[in-house]
């Protein structure tokens, strides 16, 4: 798996092996916001909330903001998102490798205990390196479209 860490295609492949579009911050979230965004704006919040509690304006601007995550979201790979501090970002960069199970020592300590969390992320690796990049990428957007998220598995 010699693929370039900046390819376009691994916007949403963290260097550990997640699948971005998998978390929370981008398959559940943002849809709950908007619709409690919408349900609210239907019942007239925007007008009155600040009558109702003081800080509504902020609560307004950041279900907004969660609404529109999945849309504004840079990816892992940015360092925009996830852990700014996280040491798999650092250790893949470092060893020029687009993901980690491109590394011959995938999986390392880190990757492992990151899986203490994440308890599909070593076989997701395996697979990866089983069927290739693009084949991995296709099952986990299969994964989206079924509403799969690793909020369900995750510790």
């Amino acid at each position: 798996m010699s693929e370039n860490a900046d390819d376009p295609k691994l916007k949403y492949v963290t260097y550990c092996g997640l699948y971005c579009k998998l978390c929370a911050n981008m398959a559940r979230i943002p849809k709950q916001a908007r619709a409690l965004r919408e349900t609210m704006a239907k019942e007239g919040w925007e007008f009155f909330g600040k009558e109702v509690f003081s800080d509504f304006d902020a609560f307004w601007k950041g279900l907004e903001l969660f609404s529109r995550h999945d849309q504004r979201c840079p990816g892992c790979r940015s360092g925009q998102c996830g852990y700014p501090g996280c040491e798999i970002r650092k250790c893949a960069q470092a060893r020029k490798v687009a993901v980690c199970p491109a590394c011959p020592e995938f999986p390392c300590a880190h990757v492992k205990k990151l899986a203490e969390r994440y308890p599909t992320l070593i076989a997701d690796g395996v697979r990866q390196q089983k069927i290739g990049l693009d084949a991995w990428i296709r099952e986990q957007d299969e994964r989206v479209d079924r509403g799969f998220c690793y909020a369900e598995i995750r510790y």
